[in-house]
């Protein structure tokens, strides 16, 4: 679905961007669709992670930095406050 909503927002844009009399008359709908796509998608992330914060479902988690990595001394890991959700990512500090 969120495959879906996100070809609904990039066919949003090239109805803006398009300069065809063919799709001329869509052209109206351009933000119809961008919106629609966007609407879709955050109703989509609300409903299918059920067990998170609303906020954690639509991907604005808060992560904290946790350890180091033993196998690459650049790499920390990061864990969220909300749900605790964990991934690795490169640090500079």
């Amino acid at each position: 679905m969120k495959t879906f909503s996100g070809f609904v927002m990039l066919a949003g844009v090239l109805l803006l961007l398009t300069d065809d009399e063919l799709f001329s008359p869509l052209r109206d709908f351009a933000l119809y669709f961008m919106g629609g796509g966007l609407l879709l998608l955050i109703l989509t992330q609300l409903l299918v992670n059920r067990g998170k914060n609303w906020r954690c479902r639509l991907g604005f988690h808060d992560f904290e930095r946790q350890e180091r990595v033993a196998e690459m001394p650049a790499m920390r890991w990061y864990r969220c406050r909300r749900c605790s959700k964990e991934k690795r990512a490169a640090s500079i500090a």
